[in-house]
C-alpha cells in the first residue's frame, strides 16, 4: 500500500503541465473526466526525462514521497519532512512580449490591481545567479529534481538564464524552460544544448506571421519570422551534438484571432524542427472578446480543421494535443457554476519562486509566503510558519479560513483539482470526497499502470 501511494503522488504531480508553455491567460476551463484523463497521459507520454538510476536513486525518491505524504496527511509538526516533487523558479518577472490573453503582462490598457498583486505586490525582478544556485543547492538537498523555469515573465532575459541552466544541470535537476523565443539567439541556443536543458516550451500562437502582432500585441510579422528562425537554428545545433535534447514543444492558444490556422501551426511545428504542437483554448478578458469563438468557427474548429491538422500532424511525424484540445470546451463556453473547492495539498508537492524572490503557494495565489534575501533562503520559507499556516489551512478545504494567503487563491478553477483529489482520496480510503456519478475525475492504480506501461 505504502509503494502504491508513494508512485500514485509521483504520478499525480510530477507529470502535471496545465500550461505547457506559459500562455498566462487565468483560470482554465474546466474538463471532463476523460478529456484530463487523455490531456495528462498524453503530456506525461511525451514528456522524455533525465532518470537518475540506483539504490541511492531509489532511497532518495522513497524518502520524498514519503515526506510529501506524511505532510499532506498531517502528521509532520513544526518541519516539513521533505521538499516539493517540482519547484517554478520564475528567473524573471519582466516580459518583452505584451500578449492579448496574459494576465501577467497584458496591453496597456488591461492593466489592473491583478497585475500588480500578481508578483507579491512587490516590484518586479530578475533572480541573481548567487540565489538561483543556493535556491538549487536547497532543493537537491532535501531531494527535489525538478524544476520548470517559466514564472510570471521570459527567463531569457535573465541575462544569467544560461549558467543557471547548466549550474541546474550540473547537480542532476530534469528541466523545463518556457520562453517566447524571441531572445534564442545562436549563442543562447548552442549554450542550452551544450548544458543539456531536457525541454522547451515556446509561446507562439500563430501559424501566419500576419496574425503574430494580433496576439502577440508588441510585436510585428518580421518578428514572428526571427522566432522560427530562432527554433529551426536551434534543431540544427542538435543535429550538430547529435542529441534529441531539448526536446521543443510549440503552444498555442486557440481563439477567434487564430483559430483558422490549425494546419499551418502543425507544419510550423516540422518546418522549424520542433518535437511537438500543443493546443489549448484562449480565456477570455473584458476588453477582447473577439477572442471567442461563434457558433459556427467553433463547430468549424471542431468538425473540420481539429480533423485535418490530426491528418496533417501524422504524415509530418509531429506530436499534438489536439485530441485532448478538441474534447474540452472553451471556459466561455460553459455555464457551469464554480465548483465547490477541494482538499489542496500542493503546499507539500509543489512550490513557486519569483524573479522578486518571493515565495507563492502556486501559480494561482497572489500572496506571498516569504521573500528570498540575504539572510532567507527557500529552505527557511519551505519550513517556516507562513508555510506551514497555508498547507494547515488547505489541506482543510473546503472548510472556510482566514488565513492570508490561501484567500488570494483561485481555488475555484484550480488548475491543480484533479491532483489534489486524487491525493486526498488515496490518503484517506475511507474518507475521500466522493466522486462517483460527479464527473469529476481521479488517478488510480490503472492509470499509473497504463503511464509505466507507454514509457
Amino acid at each position: 500500500m505504502f509503494q502504491y501511494l508513494s508512485n500514485l503522488i509521483q504520478f499525480l504531480v510530477s507529470a502535471y503541465r496545465y500550461d505547457p508553455a506559459g500562455n498566462h491567460q487565468g483560470p482554465p476551463p474546466r474538463q471532463s473526466r476523460d478529456t484530463v484523463s487523455h490531456m495528462d497521459k498524453a503530456i506525461a507520454m511525451n514528456r522524455p526525462a533525465t532518470r537518475e538510476s540506483g539504490p541511492s536513486s531509489v532511497l532518495r525518491r522513497l524518502r520524498l514521497y514519503a515526506g510529501i505524504a506524511v505532510n499532506s496527511l498531517g502528521w509532520a509538526g513544526k518541519r516539513h519532512p521533505s521538499g516539493p516533487l517540482e519547484v517554478q523558479i520564475g528567473i524573471a518577472d519582466p516580459c518583452n512580449h505584451r500578449c492579448v490573453m496574459c494576465c501577467y503582462h497584458p496591453p496597456e490598457e488591461r492593466k489592473n490591481d491583478f497585475t500588480i498583486a500578481s508578483f507579491g505586490d512587490s516590484k518586479q525582478g530578475l533572480m541573481d545567479l548567487q540565489t538561483f544556485k543556493d535556491t538549487i543547492d536547497d532543493l537537491y538537498a532535501m531531494g527535489t529534481r525538478n524544476i520548470e523555469l517559466a514564472g510570471r515573465g521570459e527567463p531569457l532575459l535573465n541575462k544569467h538564464a544560461t549558467e543557471m541552466i547548466a549550474y541546474a544541470k550540473s547537480r542532476g535537476f530534469t528541466i523545463l524552460l518556457t520562453t517566447n523565443a524571441s531572445r534564442l539567439s545562436a549563442g543562447v541556443a548552442e549554450a542550452l544544448v551544450e548544458a543539456g536543458l531536457d525541454r522547451m516550451h515556446v509561446s507562439i500562437n500563430a501559424g501566419e506571421a500576419e496574425t503574430y502582432p494580433r496576439i502577440h500585441v508588441t510585436e510585428n510579422p518580421e518578428n514572428y519570422l526571427k522566432v522560427l528562425a530562432n527554433l529551426r537554428r536551434l534543431a540544427d545545433i542538435k543535429s550538430v551534438y547529435g542529441t534529441g535534447k531539448p526536446y521543443v514543444g510549440l503552444s498555442f492558444a486557440i481563439g477567434g484571432r487564430n483559430y483558422h490556422e490549425l494546419v499551418r501551426m502543425v507544419e510550423r511545428a516540422h518546418e522549424t524542427g520542433s518535437e511537438e504542437a500543443f493546443f489549448q483554448h484562449t480565456a477570455l478578458h473584458p476588453d477582447t472578446p473577439d477572442l471567442a469563438l461563434s457558433d459556427s468557427e467553433y463547430h468549424q474548429l471542431i468538425d473540420d480543421l481539429v480533423p485535418q491538422a490530426l491528418q496533417r500532424a501524422e504524415a509530418l511525424g509531429v506530436h499534438t494535443t489536439l485530441r485532448s484540445f478538441a474534447s474540452a470546451l472553451p471556459p466561455y463556453r460553459l455555464d457551469e457554476e464554480e465548483p465547490e473547492p477541494v482538499p489542496c495539498y500542493v503546499g507539500s508537492y509543489y512550490g513557486v519562486i519569483l524573479g522578486n524572490g518571493h515565495v507563492m503557494a502556486c501559480c494561482q495565489c497572489s500572496s506571498s509566503l516569504g521573500q528570498l534575501g540575504e539572510n532567507t533562503r527557500f529552505r527557511d520559507i519551505w519550513q517556516g510558519q507562513a508555510y506551514r499556516n497555508f498547507r494547515d489551512a488547505a489541506r482543510r478545504l473546503p472548510e472556510a479560513s482566514d488565513e492570508p494567503t490561501l484567500k488570494t487563491c483561485d481555488c475555484g478553477h484550480c488548475i491543480l483539482r484533479q491532483r489534489n483529489l486524487s491525493v486526498h482520496n488515496a490518503l484517506h480510503p475511507l474518507s475521500g470526497v466522493a466522486v462517483e456519478n460527479s464527473g469529476e475525475h481521479i488517478f488510480r492504480l490503472r492509470d499509473l499502470w497504463a503511464m509505466q506501461k507507454s514509457r
